[in-house]
């Protein structure tokens, strides 16, 4: 195809810009992180987070920009009476319908010591008081605990939450919750077909896209009969809500125990949606996937698919996050293991409802560290082939940087390309001196590790390791988007990373290094930004080899650890991968 009169769009990023806070708000240390921005139009858009405040609780807040200006931050304010005394609430989500017109959603500690789920509405730019979800009499449990994981709106007052609580016997159910012309309804519980959920339940909802007003599709994931855990989406028509689908795979595709979950959904019109997420193959391996419906009937789960060559031998892939801008094109993005070990950011982009093989996310020469580390939170797409996806990456002296890579669909002002020939977008990665500032960790030295205090519950149970063996820990009472390191010593090396989810909760991946001596080491969670974390003895063991000589490293699944690090400990079967 010919390329003459075609030009590159270019995208240009102004200079970072903190959050403003007024005098005395905020605490003197600060610690503040956004989880979610919503832009009803060029320039006016509203972020929603969490901070620390003055007394050092922490608050949920929200910060609006009008024209391109930020305001000043206002945090979530509640009747009197109704939060913990030391306040601990944070937004996940926001939606904004219209210009001033936008419905933030999270979670809250009750004046009980509880946690419920609520949301928050501004209506013309004035934020109402903050709402905690309303269930049915029983259906919660005593002891307050749910979440809003995701809140979006069809048009303004029209909106929908969705999340997971406790019920009434103890154990976790995904919920949603809608407003009609900005009046809540009462929660409800995600309904299963008999017989398909295990009679001790534990699900979650962790996305909703709403095309419409009453037409909103929700993702998340589901305990089976059987005890596997199942990806799921529920979609409501007109605002009466179907039976729970799961994820319908290609026979054998999916391991006998399915371990999958949907991260992300998004609709580009009604019935037209596409959910990403991770499911476990038949080889054990790990692999990010889409399933996409038309018209309302979803088709079979697509596995990515990449490159020859690039993905490791042993998949470890996830798809944190999918943009839709009409039915069938959408952009999803993640993180993989390359066939080197590192891990990268990838995109993949769906044409017509056609998926293009993965790309790993590019950068110049030098810029990323040796071994690599970089994953994808969040992508959107403003029109065709027009995306921005946002992460982070591990720079070349072994910091932690926030990036961007912004895919532009070359346009042709003079020349009409054949309506058969699909271009595909051009992905370039924002310029290193726009990103967000580098995360400075101090040298990690072995007293740092030493120091630490030993994990009063283990952080693995087995304290016997292999050599090139893999360990995966889930680690909780983090704060909320805590940047956390997986470590191996004597001489400390970082094996893993990666950031707590908002619920404070990390999941770190490393392998126990090759070449580590046999004997006395140490494996520790540690929190650089704040210097907390645990550390556990372990021996280690030389690396095996069976008798056809090639390396066996074996892989240690080690059941859920929550540790309270100075925070209240949540217990969640998973966050995003990060």
């Amino acid at each position: 195809m010919s390329t003459a009169g075609i030009v590159r769009a270019e995208v240009t990023w102004g200079t970072s810009e903190p959050a403003s806070f007024a005098s005395g708000v905020q605490n003197a240390t600060p610690d503040a992180v956004f989880y979610s921005v919503s832009c009803e139009s060029a320039g006016n858009c509203t972020a929603a987070g969490q901070f620390r405040n003055a007394a050092g609780g922490y608050e949920a807040f929200t910060q609006t920009s009008t024209g391109g200006v930020w305001g000043t931050a206002l945090p979530a304010s509640f009747a009197s009476g109704e939060q913990y005394t030391q306040v601990n609430a944070y937004f996940n989500s926001v939606s904004c319908e219209s210009a001033g017109n936008c419905t933030a959603a999270g979670q809250f500690r009750n004046a009980a010591g509880g946690y419920e789920a609520f949301t928050q509405t501004s209506t013309g730019g004035v934020w109402a008081t903050a709402l905690p979800a309303s269930f049915a009499s029983g259906v919660q449990n005593a002891a307050r605990y749910a979440v809003f994981n995701s809140v979006s709106c069809g048009s303004a007052g029209n909106c929908t939450a969705a999340g997971y609580f406790r019920n009434a016997a103890g154990v976790y159910e995904a919920f949603t919750q809608t407003s009609t012309f900005g009046v809540w309804a009462t929660a409800l519980p995600a309904s299963f077909a008999t017989g398909v959920q295990n009679a001790t339940p534990n699900a979650a909802l962790y996305s909703v896209s709403c095309e419409s007003v009453g037409n909103c599709t929700a993702a998340g994931y589901f305990r089976n009969a059987a005890g596997g855990t199942e990806a799921f989406t529920q979609t409501s028509t007109g605002g009466v809500w179907a039976t729970a689908l799961p994820a319908s795979f290609a026979t054998g595709v999916q391991d006998a125990s399915p371990d999958a979950a949907f991260n992300s959904v998004s609709c580009g019109s009604a019935g037209n949606c596409t959910a990403a997420g991770y499911f476990r193959n038949a080889a054990g391996g790990r692999e990010a996937f889409t399933q996409t419906s038309t018209g309302g009937v979803w088709a079979t789960a697509l596995p990515a698919s990449f490159a020859s060559g690039v993905q490791n031998a042993t998949p470890d892939a996830v798809l944190t996050s999918v943009s839709c801008w009409s039915a069938g094109n959408c952009t999803a993005a993640g993180r993989f293991k390359i066939a080197a070990g590192g891990r990268e950011a990838f995109t993949q982009t769906s044409t017509g409802g056609v998926w293009a093989t993965a790309l790993p996310a590019s950068f110049g020469s030098g810029v990323q560290n040796a071994t690599p580390d970089a994953g994808f939170y969040s992508v959107s797409c403003g029109s065709a082939g027009n995306c921005t996806a946002a992460g982070y990456f591990w720079n070349a002296a072994g910091g932690v940087e926030a990036f961007t890579q912004t895919a532009t669909s070359p346009v042709a002002p003079t020349t009409t390309v054949a309506p058969t020939t699909t271009v595909a977008p051009i992905w370039t990665v924002a310029p290193t001196t726009t990103v967000a500032p580098t995360t400075t960790l101090a040298p990690l030295t072995e007293s740092v590790v030493v120091g630490l205090p030993v994990a009063t519950t283990p952080l693995v149970v087995d304290d016997s390791l292999s050599a090139g063996s893999e360990v995966t820990v889930t680690v909780g009472g983090f704060a909320p988007g805590e940047f956390v390191q997986l470590i191996v010593a004597s001489t400390p090396r970082v094996i893993g990373s990666g950031y707590a989810d908002p619920q404070g909760v990390a999941t770190l991946t490393g392998t126990i290094p090759a070449d580590l001596a046999p004997g006395s080491h140490t494996l520790a969670v540690f929190a650089p930004g704040r210097g907390v974390g645990f550390k556990q003895a372990i021996t280690v063991s030389r690396l095996s080899l069976p008798v056809t000589g090639s390396d066996q490293g074996g892989i240690l699944v080690v059941a859920l650890l929550m540790i309270c690090v100075g925070a209240i400990v949540v217990v969640r079967r998973r966050g995003l991968v990060a």
